[in-house]
């Protein structure tokens, strides 16, 4: 019973800091950018810039409420929308 509470307690706690670079699928050159997260705000999802010989900045892409998935961060990436509820098409 005491082994159980305490694993429920650990269980409760959230992370505070988040970071993680982010790389072309299958490579671990270049970057890609990176996905960040501070308590209490959100992840956050830049994009590298390449500037000067020598010299990057990055740039922020997105905000999410919760770690985003791959599908979209790519979404991100490439301009497209998020979900969005379906808008009635047809004539039904």
């Amino acid at each position: 019973m005491g082994r159980e509470k305490r694993l429920v307690y650990a269980a409760s706690f959230e992370s505070c800091y988040f970071f993680r670079l982010l790389y072309y699928m299958g490579t671990q050159y270049p970057i890609m950018g990176a996905l960040r997260m501070s308590y209490p705000y959100r992840h956050e999802l830049y994009k590298r810039v390449d500037e000067a010989p020598g010299k990057e900045k990055y740039v922020i892409l997105a905000t999410f409420p919760e770690k985003p998935n791959s599908d979209e961060i790519n979404d991100a990436f490439l301009g497209k929308p998020r979900n969005q509820a379906k808008k009635a098409s047809g004539f039904w």
